[in-house]
């Protein structure tokens, strides 16, 4: 979805408010793939300020996918806002500071929403805070159970620094 800020006729301090329907991609993370829901749409919001207009969108998400540890499939919930400037004029903006979700007052507002999201995504979703995840060894998810491996083989490059005595 695009939308016009010059359309909206704002002037000085007027605010323009919508909630619109954004079609959402699955997000991958890390290798995996997160499915996404906005149950409630996304909060789109325009302020007429001096110099430009201030866009603003939030959203509450559900988001579906594999925890990081134990690889069971978890939900969890996702509030992410984020802001963007654009100004009426180039003037001695850099392009650097301009938003690349903006181009000729035009907002790209799926890229925006999706942009929000990412940025909120946990960097290491978890189906809890207690998660023991899988044995490295065994594969056991130790969630369920004890892992039947007899203990950890450890990496052998390291066997010379276990022999040392450090009494």
């Amino acid at each position: 979805m695009h939308l016009n800020l010059v359309e909206l006729a704002l002037r000085g301090g007027q605010r323009y408010e919508r909630t619109v329907h954004v079609e959402m991609e699955p997000v991958i993370l890390g290798g995996a793939s997160f499915q996404v829901s906005l149950p409630e749409g996304v909060t789109l919001a325009v302020d007429r300020v001096t110099g430009g207009y201030l866009v603003t969108i939030g959203l509450e998400a559900r988001v579906y996918g594999p925890c990081s540890r134990c690889l069971k499939e978890t939900r969890f919930e996702i509030h992410a806002e984020q802001q963007e400037f654009a100004p009426t004029t180039r003037g001695d903006w850099d392009e650097t500071e301009l938003s690349e979700f903006i181009t000729d007052l035009v907002v790209d507002v799926d890229a925006l929403a999706r942009e929000a999201l990412v940025l909120a995504l946990p960097f290491q979703p978890l189906c809890g805070e207690g998660c023991k995840g899988l044995c490295p060894q065994c594969g056991a998810d130790l969630n369920r159970e004890a892992c039947t491996c007899q203990g950890q083989a450890g990496d052998s490059r390291w066997d010379a620094l276990r022999r040392l005595d450090w009494s």
